[in-house]
């Protein structure tokens, strides 16, 4: 990843998002200055509603009051723009709870204004519509909703859809929201900007409820089209549900919490933009605020964006998405974020689905940007993520091209720690330059055209994935490779880096990354570049593990101690075409030890075609090598590779130690060494069931071969030579055409070895994958080797040994007897 592209990755505030996406027919007609849109009261209350005008105001008196609640009832509420409907209230009601019993959707693109405290409850069953100049100016909550009926805990009913005089009403607290047999949609596009308050972002805040209360949209589908929420540590709520649904509703200290225990179905959520204005999800503040998006289907469009920030003296709230099939996101600037830039933690963020689609730029983001950490982000996906692309654009005033990934982000900016990352899903797929990194990052200072480096923590990245990860390609510029990656940039350390799936595929440049570096497009601010933080471990355990194409698992350091590679793999890892395993250090020529390598494979096998150029690292430049230690079956195709070897077969003396770098050789090796010091380098320590680790495999023959296989009783057979034994009943078929009959074969009491942890005892749940401890000590102390003769004991039972106490008495070395 390229220093100016990280960069713009990491100043979320200057420039994270950008505008692009257009809206839909529907969505048009809500800036429109509804003329002939009015407030008519309806006769079904005891105490019905009355409309007074004055100037430009709808003054709104009357209604029937129970305790603290106020109840007002209508034939039709709209405003038009211009238009102030005004609640007159007494002072002493918490609740006024507003009905519209006839037939016609509410267009809101005026002001709704209310008196005191008091939460506002609006509910139209036909639809709701806010225009782009629509805005409060009340001193609770506000929860619109298309439900038909608002339901008490008494068991009383506010209906809409009821066509009696309600006589009774309660005093008690709202309980939840019924709808009827068709949920309608709401639309959002206000931009309305009252006394030029903005939002975090400093674009309008649009719809806006006071300091800690709550801002609800509640109903069929639900769009935002060009539209702003803003609740300043407050809650806001984006529920879009089915026919026959009921929502629960509690209070709390903290605003209105929103149940979907009785929700069957869900309908879909929309941010998007409209002629080039963004929609807007913003509960940033002190701190508390709490954001909730669940629908079947949601997504984010067009620089839209949801975002809770943590600024002042109170840790952040969650950012919180659920959808019963899918979440995307598409187009750069496209986000969902949560950060701190106090000394309080971030909240956590939360993506919940069947699917999750990250591409075209978007991102994902948790970040710290002052001493308080930043926020866990988590990913549950029963079926898949997919993270695609990004998108490329001019750096502004630097005329450069800059490729922005699709990603998801954790980073640490400043002195606190990155949040860590945890994904659990069925299949991770990540293509063409996008990523999932947690990174100690900095900031960049264009006035002097310095780099100041992080000195917080970098967050752990653990991604379960049941059934396979793939991470394949590079961005459009390509330098962007795709990958999963742990890094830090300045003092503070990186994350460590955990999968656990079925299948492993790293391909065509794809990395899998834990490393230290220095970002050499910038100046640094230090004067010692070389104080850089340690690279975490990577630590990898599946079935199989496949690298192809220059596809590479990398734990290297350009100063300091390389980090730990450990595979554990039950069936197979293949190299192929230039693939890389490493942990080297000190890659800026720098002091640093190679880290260490252990690929654990006790019933599988390595491939490494002998001329493809695959390597496995643990090298130093000055300092000492690392260590690699294989357990496998058998090895194909690679082999170690000493110091010495290497120097000869590259032509390098000792004056340019630097160019010992055994990916300039054709061939696949295996190397821990010490480029500058050979007293220093590391070990290679392969225990294989043979002793050959450089398996060729050879051309056989494709025509069959006529051999003469003698089937009677032999005399006698001389020392050192062959034999072709074959048991059972009735010989063997004269020729490999003819048939095997069945009584030629008698089944033996074959004896198995166990597979300890095989495939078949794995059980990838996507919320309980199972967790091998790959850094624990195996039982390789002995090595592994062919049985060379046999014994009998007493009783008569043949044992296989590696060699006879006494050959004398080895039964191997005479024939047997016919009978």
């Amino acid at each position: 990843m390229s220093c100016m592209s990280s960069i713009l990755v990491c100043r979320l505030r200057s420039h994270i998002f950008q505008l692009l996406s257009y809206c839909s027919q529907a969505a048009i007609i809500l800036i429109g200055n509804f003329s002939s849109a009015q407030i008519t009261p309806d006769t079904s209350l005891p105490y019905n509603s009355s409309v007074e005008t004055i100037n430009n105001s709808k003054v709104i008196n009357g209604g029937t009051q129970a305790g603290s609640n106020l109840f007002h009832s209508f034939e039709e509420f709209s405003i038009p723009l211009g238009v102030n409907a005004y609640f007159n209230n007494k002072l002493d009601i918490q609740n006024i709870i507003t009905r519209v019993t006839g037939s016609k959707i509410s267009n809101i693109d005026g002001i709704i204004s209310a008196n005191g405290a008091a939460n506002l409850f609006f509910i139209n069953p036909n639809g709701i519509l806010i225009g782009n100049h629509a805005e409060l100016n009340i001193g609770g909550s506000f929860i619109a909703s298309t439900a038909s009926s608002l339901n008490f805990a008494d068991g009383n009913q506010f209906s809409a859809t009821s066509s009696n005089p309600q006589q009774l009403l309660t005093v008690n607290l709202p309980i939840g929201l019924q709808f009827g047999t068709t949920a309608n949609p709401i639309h959002l596009a206000s931009q309305a900007s009252p006394d030029n308050a903005t939002n975090s972002l400093g674009f309008p805040v649009g719809l806006q409820v006071p300091h800690g209360k709550t801002l609800a949209l509640i109903g069929g589908d639900i769009m935002l089209s060009g539209g702003n929420l803003t609740a300043v540590s407050g809650q806001i709520e984006l529920l879009s549900v089915g026919s026959d649904s009921k929502v629960s509703l509690q209070p709390t200290p903290l605003g209105w919490v929103f149940g979907t225990a009785y929700v069957e179905n869900f309908q879909d959520i929309k941010l998007m933009s409209r002629s080039g204005i963004r929609s807007v999800v913003d509960a940033s503040g002190s701190g508390s605020g709490n954001i909730n998006v669940q629908g079947k289907r949601v997504l984010l469009t067009g620089a839209s964006t949801v975002r809770n920030i943590t600024q002042g003296s109170f840790a952040g709230g969650n950012v919180t998405v659920q959808a019963t099939e899918s979440v995307e996101l598409i187009g750069h600037k496209t986000s969902l974020s949560t950060g701190t830039e106090s000394a309080l933690k971030a909240g956590d963020l939360t993506i919940t689905a069947k699917n999750l689609v990250i591409k075209d730029g978007a991102q994902v983001v948790s970040y710290s940007d002052g001493s308080g950490s930043g926020g866990r982000l988590t990913v549950n996906a029963d079926n898949s993520v997919e993270i695609i692309n990004g998108h490329s654009f001019i750096f502004p005033g630097k005329n450069i091209n800059v490729f922005a990934p699709s990603a998801v982000l954790s980073i640490a900016f400043s002195i606190g720690n990155a949040g860590e990352i945890k994904v659990n899903t069925g299949r991770l797929y990540i293509q063409d330059g996008a990523r999932i990194s947690t990174e100690s990052q900095g900031q960049y200072s264009p006035a002097n055209n310095q780099f100041i480096p992080a000195t917080g923590q970098g967050g752990n990245l653990i991604v379960n994935a049941r059934d396979s990860i793939e991470v394949a390609g590079v961005g459009k510029n390509i330098s962007e490779v795709s990958g999963l990656f742990t890094l830090t940039k300045g003092s503070g350390n990186a994350g460590n880096l955990k999968l656990n799936t079925g299948q492993l595929i790293v391909r065509d440049g794809g990395i899998v990354n834990v490393s230290s570096q220095v970002d050499k497009n910038f100046i640094y601010s230090s004067n010692d570049i070389n104080n850089l933080g340690s690279s975490g471990s990577l630590e990898v355990s599946s079935n199989e593990i496949i690298l192809d194409n220059q596809g590479k698992l990398i734990a290297e350091t350009d100063s300091g101690k390389g980090g730990n590679i450990a595979l554990q793999a039950w069936d197979l890892l293949l190299m192929r075409r230039g693939s890389q395993i490493s942990t080297s250090a000190g890659k800026a020529q720098a002091i640093g030890d190679g880290g260490n390598i252990t690929i654990n494979i006790p019933t599988g096998f390595i491939v490494a075609p002998l001329r493809e150029n695959n390597d496995i690292t643990a090298n130093a430049f000055s300092g000492s090598g690392g260590k690699v230690q294989i357990n496998a079956i058998s090895l194909f195709g690679t082999a170690p590779l000493s110091q010495e070897d290497l120097a000869r077969q590259l032509g390098v003396n000792n004056t340019n130690s630097s160019l010992l770098d055994p990916s300039r050789l054709p061939t696949s090796d295996i190397t821990a060494i010490s480029q500058q010091n050979p007293t220093l380098n590391g070990a290679v320590n392969i225990n294989t069931l043979d002793d050959s680790t450089n398996r060729i495999p050879i051309n056989l023959p494709r025509k069959l071969v006529n051999q003469r296989i003698a089937q009677s009783c032999p005399k006698a057979v001389a020392r050192g030579e062959s034999q072709f034994v074959v048991t059972g009943r009735g010989g063997i078929p004269t020729s490999p055409q003819d048939l095997i009959r069945s009584n030629t074969i008698i089944e033996p009491n074959w004896v198995s070895i166990k597979r300890s942890n095989s495939r078949n005892e794995q059980d990838f749940t996507l919320h309980s994958v199972r967790s091998i401890n790959v850094n624990s000590k195996q039982s390789y102390s002995e090595k592994i080797v062919e049985a060379q003769s046999w014994m009998r004991s007493h009783n008569g039972d043949v044992y296989l040994v590696e060699s006879a106490p006494n050959s004398a008495t080895n039964t191997l070395r005479h024939s047997g007897e016919c009978s």
